[in-house]
């Protein structure tokens, strides 16, 4: 079966696996009490480095294609009281834990986290090193917006140790780009890549969607020239997902022409051939990075890790999430904030947290999150190391899910030997499908929506 037959055959919707269990298993039975108690608890045994995310939420302008949780605003007055609700919020957070632990890993996200000023960029991050100490080797990053962001605020951040960017591009047709409402030219991006290596920023990202209106493969064809013309050290390449029930704005995309599913595998298929023949390396589902690049570097060194902020080659098991929307991983325990801005900081002003809902995974759970995180970030799955972890037989406790993988083995997916299966370079790209078997709540029925694996 030749590559494009693969994927039609296993593009289907499916979760990210950015937590296990996954979202939609979240409860509002686990509030702000459950999540102070896992705090505390977490400082009294555990002196190991930290992940931060900071979610800030404001753009000015939406593009109708966005999935994330948003608040489209000119108001850049509102900057300035977010700011100080994060650092509320962390205030409680590093109380809770008792001792002022260290940070291997802060990741900004929003939203367009350059909606806020370079005072307040600066009083965010300050407050936090007041709080919390970093790891010399902390990948300290940002999501950033080249239509708004500018290089007084780079270079700020570069001041106050950030030393990673990541830019949303999307696609480069002006077409593309108009109908998507996200007007940002080739050269746009390009003049802000060389700006931010010029003053010292690594593992530069640039995202992508395939599956937007008007995209076809010889347009998308010429996107992707253009950004082997810019080579950045890292690339994510998305399958559109088009979700109005979620995210109502996305009906504006109806009436455009968008790919037909077979078009979108074309379109999939031409930039991974043209990507990995250009010197990237596959990650795992729709992440490539160049060979010198960390991440590459990370799948050789078994460094390689997934959280909520995707891949990182900074591990650490537990994370602190804030702002609105934002999830945390603590103890075994999953917390998200309230989603909406005004209630989020409301809920901080009056308790120090702001918790709507969670999971507390179960001992069996622990065990699919480890097989699972095990496939998605070493692609290999010892059979040992599991036994000597959980002191339980893994053969027969997944007897139902191996008999459920020999497809993959005869697909050159995966690829065995008496104790273990390992994940071949062409089973990155459907790794989501395999991690799917291991997932014991999709055998349940539920009313959950997820992008498409492929």
């Amino acid at each position: 079966m030749g590559l494009k037959d693969l994927i039609q055959k296993y593009s289907t919707a499916g979760p990210r696996y950015t937590s296990y269990p996954t979202a939609p298993q979240f409860t509002e039975k686990l509030d702000s009490i459950a999540y102070r108690k896992d705090l505390q608890k977490n400082g009294l045994s555990n002196v190991k480095p930290l992940s931060l995310y900071a979610h800030i939420p404001f753009c000015e302008n939406l593009c109708y294609y966005c999935g994330c949780n948003i608040l489209i605003t000119k108001d850049h007055g509102r900057g300035a009281s977010y700011v100080e609700s994060l650092l509320g919020e962390l205030r409680t957070v590093a109380g809770l834990l008792g001792e002022r632990r260290v940070l291997s890993q802060i990741a900004w996200g929003g939203g367009t986290p350059t909606f806020l000023s370079v005072d307040e960029i600066t009083r965010l991050q300050k407050g936090t090193l007041e709080l919390f100490r970093l790891t010399e080797d902390a990948e300290v990053s940002i999501e950033i917006d080249p239509r708004v962001t500018s290089h007084e605020q780079l270079e700020r951040l570069r001041e106050l140790g950030f030393n990673r960017v990541s830019l949303g591009v999307q696609d480069f047709h002006p077409e593309v780009q108009q109908a998507v409402n996200r007007v940002q030219t080739a050269e746009m991006t390009a003049s802000m890549l060389s700006f931010c290596r010029k003053i010292g920023y690594r593992g530069i990202n640039f995202d992508f969607i395939y599956g937007l209106p008007f995209q076809t493969l010889e347009r998308f064809e010429r996107t992707v020239d253009q950004i082997l013309e810019q080579r950045p050290d890292r690339i994510a390449l998305y399958n559109y997902a088009h979700l109005p029930s979620l995210r109502p704005h996305q009906k504006i995309l109806e009436k455009y022409p968008m790919p037909s599913a077979d078009e979108r595998v074309d379109i999939f298929l031409m930039a991974y051939e043209r990507l990995t023949t250009a010197g990237y390396r596959a990650i795992g589902m729709d992440h490539f990075a160049l060979a010198d690049d960390d991440l590459a570097k990370a799948i050789s060194t078994g460094a390689l890790y997934r959280n909520f902020m995707g891949y990182t080659v900074q591990r650490a098991e537990d994370m602190i999430g804030i702002g609105a929307s934002a999830i945390g991983e603590i103890g075994n325990g999953y917390f998200q904030n309230i989603r909406e801005t005004k209630p989020y900081q409301d809920a901080i002003e009056k308790t120090g947290l702001a918790t709507l809902r969670g999971c507390q995974a179960t001992e069996e759970d622990l065990k699919r999150k480890w097989v699972i995180q095990r496939l998605m970030c070493k692609f290999q799955l010892s059979y040992i190391e599991y036994e000597a972890k959980f002191g339980d037989n893994f053969s027969s406790h997944f007897s139902w899910e191996l008999e459920r993988l020999a497809p993959f083995f005869e697909q050159g997916i995966l690829e065995s030997s008496p104790h273990e299966i390992r994940v071949s370079d062409l089973g990155r790209l459907f790794i989501r499908n395999v991690a799917m078997l291991f997932d014991e709540y999709l055998r349940k029925p539920q009313a959950a929506t997820y992008s498409r694996t492929v």
